[in-house]
């Protein structure tokens, strides 16, 4: 879903965040339910059928492009404050280790279940997408000893690291 409103915001009028990745993750995902997001015209089915149900739609979809404008943005405050080491909690489909400008040295890691790291890393290799920094996967669930499975990564726990829990 978040991949979803990503792609709507991108290919917006004036986007406030731009995902070049996220239509193909979501179209190759092949789930029908969140590609409809892509489709200009469910908004307006949905808003003949009920306004205010449309209007709950295009709010969600505003409140994933604010999130995501606020979450890139601190990590360019990290990166300006020297810091090259990024560690994502539950990536999903969030591309920010190929579309953000990352300084040389930048690890980005990226942590959930290894379905949808290898679906990430096949899907974008496939249209010849190449991360600006360093990407490291920890195929892991949550539930499990995440934090061993990051160490095992490479994860310097003396450096300073960007966090994200979105």
């Amino acid at each position: 879903m978040v991949a979803a409103a990503r792609a709507r915001e991108t290919e917006s009028a004036d986007p406030l965040v731009e995902d070049p990745y996220a239509r193909i993750l979501v179209s190759a995902a092949g789930t029908g339910m969140w590609e409809s997001f892509l489709d200009e015209s469910v908004a307006e089915r949905i808003k003949t059928a009920d306004p205010e149900a449309a209007a709950a739609f295009e709010n969600m979809l505003g409140y994933q492009a604010v999130r995501t404008h606020f979450f890139d943005a601190f990590f360019a405050d990290a990166v300006a404050a020297g810091i090259r080491q990024m560690v994502i909690l539950a990536s999903g489909l969030d591309a920010r280790a190929y579309r953000l400008q990352w300084p040389a040295g930048t690890v980005v890691f990226e942590i959930d279940q290894p379905k949808v790291l290898e679906y990430k890393s096949q899907t974008l290799a496939e249209h010849g997408a190449e991360p600006s920094a360093v990407r490291r996967e920890v195929g892991i669930d949550l539930r499990q000893d995440w934090p061993a499975a990051l160490a095992e990564a490479g994860f310097d726990p003396a450096a300073p690291t960007a966090w994200l829990a979105e």
